[in-house]
């Protein structure tokens, strides 16, 4: 007989994409908490780089480009997950802290080291996840949830300035949040949907890979 344990876990990655505002950490949150046993979140906000190695908009940090994130980082993670090992992540995730508020954008670094194990099933969550090939490679499934730009916007006010909207936020999306929806195994249109309608449908999708 072999002397190791051949029983490692390895996740399921199920990417979890959308715009700004279009609840993709509202569900995702949702579905962890329903499912604490079996669920697990990353959440790409974690990888974002500091501001000082961000792109500049007219004197404004640029958070919507692709290069503001360390997707590097984010696939050698991935990798580990997918050998069914932990990986240590400097995290905002609320679920993990409890007197967790929104924070302002400036406050982006300032997060805790936590330990993830990997679950059964691993959501990967956030507006740019389906844009690196790399990302997309782990991905059993992926879901878009879109969402007019209005909407998504009334969702989001807690750092939002008008000239940050229309200078880097709008041309950002369509420039490169918006085209990641053909990569998605699924688009669910959410503007007409409540919070628990959202997550009756990606249930659905989700609980078929246990």
């Amino acid at each position: 007989g072999t002397f190791f344990d051949i029983t490692v876990m390895k996740p399921i990655f199920i990417g979890i994409a959308g715009g700004t505002g279009a609840g993709k950490t509202t569900l995702c949150v949702a579905l962890q908490n329903k499912y604490s046993d079996t669920v697990g979140l990353l959440q790409l906000d974690d990888y974002l780089k500091p501001p000082i190695e961000a792109l500049k908009v007219e004197g404004m940090t640029n958070w919507e480009h692709p290069d503001a994130l360390y997707f590097d980082k984010l696939e050698k993670d991935l990798s580990e997950f997918s050998q069914g090992h932990s990986v240590v992540i400097n995290t905002k995730n609320e679920l993990l802290q409890p007197d967790y508020r929104e924070p302002d954008i400036d406050q982006y670094q300032e997060r805790v080291p936590v330990e993830f194990k990997p679950k059964p099933i691993m959501l990967v969550e956030g507006y740019l996840v389906l844009f690196d090939k790399r990302i997309r490679s782990f991905f059993c499934t992926s879901i878009y949830l879109d969402v007019d730009h209005g909407m998504r916007l009334v969702r989001r006010v807690h750092f939002m300035t008008p000239e940050y909207e229309k200078k880097v936020l709008i041309p950002m999306h369509e420039k490169f949040v918006e085209p990641t929806k053909q990569h998605a195994e699924y688009v669910i249109d959410v503007s007409n949907l409540t919070k628990e309608q959202v997550l009756e449908k990606v249930e659905k999708i989700i609980l078929a890979f246990l």
